[in-house]
């Protein structure tokens, strides 16, 4: 059995999965399987996968109708057989040292799940390389006992489900909400609330790319109105009567800030307030 389980949906990003199987593979802590879940996508995506998971054991692929980035984390879940969890978009990567990073941070801590600080941000190909060669890094390792507090409510970490590392048990059974945009800070959000501590290392464990279209940087339509709302929703009825609610709903009024301001962005909504009329 793997120690960890790399879980990366696949989507229409033909010209970067490589790169990001690649990092994976190129990691300094080779106990791991990196389960790549075709969603349905239209383009040669799978024909690299395929590839890869010829020439390495450690590539388990599996092919299903589109059900969103949602749907594919939720069957990378389902499939994972690792002691640990961490998620990868296939647009993105990881630089080398982030499995043997997150890994002595948990052990050495004990710590169900571990953040790390703001990824390393990159808008070229060579920027992205250059973040993934990083091999080896000083790091400092502290434990929090407020994991809400201390991850959500400031900026210096994102409410991402990457660049964190969690043990699997600690998952069970939670899933993604299905059908929606955003679905990370629900799911982080409900699960750092449950847990009693969380280790934070002091460097980025994730290579995020700014590169291209994502669902982020897109333009803003309806569907992620409703993104939001249902995550709100989701959210606030989770924390009803839960001691961590205090924090879970300074969640939730970042979330229904940035409604606002993406709406008011878009020509959807001509004044502030909008949630004194919801």
């Amino acid at each position: 059995m793997p120690k960890i389980s790399v879980i990366m949906p696949v989507y229409k990003t033909e010209a970067t999965v490589a790169a990001a199987i690649e990092s994976v593979l190129s990691q300094t802590f080779a106990d791991f399987e990196l389960l790549c879940v075709d969603d349905g996508s239209p383009d040669k995506a799978g024909e690299t996968l395929a590839a890869y998971a010829a020439k390495d054991s450690r590539v388990r692929v599996f092919t299903q109708e589109n059900r969103g980035l949602s749907g594919a984390r939720n069957t990378g879940l389902e499939q994972a057989v690792g002691e640990y969890v961490t998620f990868l978009d296939s647009d993105d990567a990881l630089p080398r040292h982030a499995l043997a990073t997150f890994l002595s941070a948990a052990e050495q801590t004990g710590a169900a799940v571990v953040v790390s600080e703001r990824p390393v941000d990159v808008e070229t190909d060579e920027a992205k390389r250059e973040a993934i060669a990083v091999e080896t890094v000083s790091q400092k390792v502290r434990v929090s006992t407020t994991p809400l507090k201390s991850v959500l409510a400031g900026r210096r970490m994102r409410s991402s489900a990457w660049n964190k590392f969690y043990l699997r048990s600690t998952i069970g059974d939670r899933r993604f909400i299905e059908g929606i945009y955003f679905e990370d800070w629900p799911f982080v959000t409900e699960l750092l609330g449950d847990l009693e501590k969380v280790a934070i290392v002091s460097v980025p464990c994730y290579v995020y790319s700014k590169i291209g279209e994502s669902i982020v940087r897109s333009s803003f339509n309806q569907k992620k109105v409703t993104s939001y709302l249902t995550g709100i929703e989701h959210v606030t009825s989770y924390f009803e009567g839960h001691p961590q609610r205090k924090w879970a709903m300074r969640r939730v009024r970042m979330a229904q800030e940035m409604l606002e301001k993406r709406m008011r962005k878009a020509g959807m909504l001509a004044k502030k307030g909008l949630w004194r009329w919801l």
